[in-house]
């Protein structure tokens, strides 16, 4: 009887939470484009820009009117066409090949640095502390110097930056999404594995006679896996951010960056811009999900399992 409430009560919250969400949701997109409603910019020259609640207001009923034309069928039509089709995969190929490289990148600094000799390491990690306050913006334009100049001054170019026309540069999006949040996820891993260092079991496999690269990457990552997945939810919010930004200050054409951008100022209609949206977070969340899941199953619940 107890546990029957909890879950129902767990359900209500649950329910609670998730409709107050998708309501603070719309009511911000139709906010946001219904803003610029608030400043009266039909005024004469020397006239000050003038404000207006009720266009604001009726620009909100129209956002809200046509919030209510959602169906299940506009959605899938949208979702079906073709240059929607293109962006998705085009802006998620980036995406997918930039958290392989994280994932890859950022476990290899935390394994060199943790297995390397205690004043070797003490410097790696002052050196990789440099990293946590710099700005995604400063690496970017960084390559983007050193590209121009190879450029210029030897007529070399390490990869293409621009996507004028049909062209499509994976190597410069990906280096640049991927590069910081590798390092913070390289960062992150190592705090984890320093602190799960002083646990008795690392001792007692060491005293055992079992190597370091062996205890650290069978026993140590499977204990450090359930802290460690929420700061992976910061990395795929942040891998997402760098993506926006790099496809929309490059010009990469069919993206679901330019499709968004699209619909956000020069769309007809706010539920093709949801529609995009959703699109675009969407997997995003639905890997969180699937990682969460997956930790909780096959770490969580065999705790213990393999025995030292």
């Amino acid at each position: 009887m107890v546990n029957g409430f909890k879950i129902l009560k767990r359900t209500i919250v649950k329910a609670v939470y998730l409709t107050a969400l998708t309501v603070t949701f719309l009511f911000g997109i139709a906010s946001f484009i219904a803003f610029t409603a608030f400043f009266d910019f039909n005024k004469k020259k020397g006239e000050h820009l003038g404000l207006s609640v009720k266009p604001f207001y009726e620009r909100l009923e129209t956002v809200f009117s046509q919030l209510k034309e959602f169906t299940l069928k506009s959605f899938l039509d949208y979702i079906g066409n073709t240059q929607v089709i293109n962006a998705f995969s085009n802006s998620y190929k980036i995406l997918g090949i930039s958290l392989v490289t994280i994932i890859v990148f950022g476990s290899l600094i935390a394994f060199l640095v943790v297995l390397s000799p205690l004043r070797l390491r003490s410097m790696l990690h002052r050196f990789l502390d440099y990293f946590e306050g710099l700005p995604d913006l400063l690496f970017i334009f960084a390559i983007n110097m050193l590209n121009i100049y190879l450029l210029k001054e030897f007529n070399y170019k390490i990869f293409p930056m621009y996507g004028f026309g049909s062209a499509r540069p994976v190597a410069f999006p990906v280096i640049v999404v991927s590069f910081l949040p590798a390092v913070l996820f390289g960062l992150y891993l190592l705090k984890n594995m320093e602190d799960e260092e002083e646990e008795h079991y690392i001792h007692f496999g060491m005293a055992k006679g079992l190597t370091k690269i062996y205890l650290y990457s069978i026993y140590m990552i499977r204990n450090i896996l359930p802290v460690f997945t929420i700061k992976f939810r910061m990395i795929i919010y942040m891998l997402l951010s760098n993506l926006i930004l790099v496809e929309h200050m490059y010009h990469y054409e069919t993206t679901l960056t330019n499709l968004i951008m699209f619909e956000m100022f020069r769309g007809e209609h706010v539920l093709t811009l949801i529609y995009s949206i959703v699109i675009f977070i969407s997997p995003a969340i639905i890997l969180e999900y699937l990682i969460k899941l997956s930790v909780k199953m096959l770490v969580i619940r065999k705790r213990g399992a393999l025995q030292i």
